[in-house]
């Protein structure tokens, strides 16, 4: 279920700009997919350094431990970010933020046009 987040960004200018970010519950089941899915490329791709002559020794036992990590991982997560878009308060341009992926009561972003620092501030 996704729900639509309202938040403002603020930079040099003083000036406060509105920001739609949407993010998305996931239910146990999708975690485990999730996870189940990142655990499989990450063991895949041991499978395929098992013919990389000398360097398997090292990169398929990092394979099987990534894919550990990646997937625990994967199973916390329980809030995604999908899309987030916004105005730079500063040089005007329409963008989408940089904040996919798991949900973090982030403060700091920064305008891919402008490249200056920009303050979120999530509305409750």
């Amino acid at each position: 279920m996704a729900t639509e987040l309202a938040a403002q960004l603020s930079g040099y200018s003083g000036r406060r700009t509105s920001v739609a970010i949407t993010v998305e519950d996931l239910d146990r089941g999708r975690r485990v997919a999730r996870a189940g899915w990142s655990l499989a490329k990450w063991w895949g791709a041991g499978i395929v350094c098992v013919f990389i002559p000398i360097a398997h020794f090292v990169l398929v036992p990092a394979c099987f431990v990534g894919g550990l990590l990646a997937a625990g991982l994967r199973l916390t997560v329980r809030r995604i970010v999908t899309a987030a878009r916004g105005v730079c308060p500063d040089c005007g341009s329409e963008q989408d933020l940089d904040m996919l992926g798991p949900w973090r009561q982030r403060s700091h972003l920064a305008c891919r046009v402008c490249h200056r620092a920009l303050r979120l501030a999530v509305q409750a």
